[in-house]
């Protein structure tokens, strides 16, 4: 709502309604503009009591100390004082402008003198409470928005470096055991840390690039396997326009290749991402040994615990997060919205 920015230009057009409403009804039933003029003398004292309240009492007394009584009996005070100068005006210095006077009884004279009040500094006051809510609900959002950014953030670089962790062991293996072997390695390696330079730092990435990211990644994988095919990748739908948080999947990746079981049989490793125009499905199936069986990542509080968290931050309870395990197998099911 861009017009609370706007707060001279508010509270000129608030003053001039309040004219208005005022005048244009004794315009239509006198037609004298002369005695419409009258009104200006009343209004500077309507905004004097007005700008008491609104300016002094309610930050003071509303905000801060929550007094209510004290900004009651404040308020109070001032409909008063401005009954009491407006009477005044109206018995003593309005003749002496020439302005003739309407004398009515007291009582209607005190109502109407009320409502009058109570009318004018009611609506400032409602227009004050209710721009106060709305920006501190801009505030507290913003501060929402940015906790789960930094929460994000904290996740994201736990992630990064203990991906590299694993990659740089595996390197260091394989410069003793193929030395080709190592150097296509080092290649898949910078491909991964330019992405991961360039765009993990971004709130969404391209999927295709973030699929890419993932490809290099199980190509780097597999040299650490003897056989090719006992990681198995598979895709099911192309990408198009769709965006995901950068880094999302690759801990679900990295624990199946890292925990899984390298004496089992072909494929010991099964991943597939099943693309659609409004989620993206992933699924892990990873080969485990009977007698060292654990859940990935218990002993490091990171991958697997890291990716349900981001989760929660990104999309509130619209995901599936599911693990099922047993003594041979290790699954991992996520879906999320795109």
């Amino acid at each position: 709502m861009k017009i609370f920015k706007y707060r001279v230009l508010n509270h000129i057009l608030f003053w001039i309604f309040i004219f208005t409403f005022y005048t244009v009804p004794y315009l239509l039933s006198y037609g004298f503009v002369i005695e419409a003029f009258i009104n200006i003398i009343y209004i500077p004292i309507d905004i004097i009591g007005v700008y008491i309240v609104i300016e002094y009492l309610i930050p003071r007394f509303v905000f801060k100390k929550r007094r209510f009584e004290i900004f009651i009996l404040g308020t109070a005070v001032i409909i008063a004082l401005n009954i009491a100068i407006s009477q005044f005006i109206k018995l003593n210095i309005q003749p002496l402008l020439g302005f003739w006077v309407v004398r009515r009884p007291f009582s209607s004279e005190m109502f109407s003198a009320l409502l009058n009040n109570f009318m004018i500094i009611g609506t400032a006051t409602a227009f004050k409470l209710f721009s106060y809510s709305y920006k501190f609900q801009l505030t507290q959002s913003e501060l929402e928005r940015k906790t789960v950014q930094s929460e994000l953030g904290i996740l994201r670089s736990q992630v990064n470096p203990h991906f590299l962790f694993n990659v740089l062991n595996n390197i260091d293996a394989l410069i003793y055991e193929d030395k080709e072997k190592a150097s296509n390695a080092i290649v898949l390696l910078s491909k991964i840390m330019r992405y991961m330079l360039q765009e993990s730092t971004h709130e969404m990435v391209k999927l295709d690039k973030e699929l890419s990211y993932i490809q290099d990644y199980l190509e780097l994988a597999k040299l650490s396997f003897a056989d090719p095919d006992f990681l198995e990748f598979e895709q099911k739908g192309a990408p198009n326009s769709q965006f995901v948080p950068p880094l999302l999947f690759i801990p679900i990746i990295e624990n199946a290749v890292k925990h899984c079981n390298k004496q089992s049989e072909s494929p010991g490793v099964k991943i597939n991402f099943s693309i659609d125009s409004d989620c993206i499905e992933l699924r892990t199936s990873n080969s485990v040994k009977r007698n060292n069986f654990k859940l990935p990542d218990s002993g490091t509080g990171t991958g697997l615990k890291n990716v349900e968290k981001r989760l929660k931050l990104l999309y509130g309870s619209n995901f599936t997060f599911d693990i099922k395990k047993d003594m041979d197998k290790f699954d991992v099911h996520i879906k999320v919205p795109v």
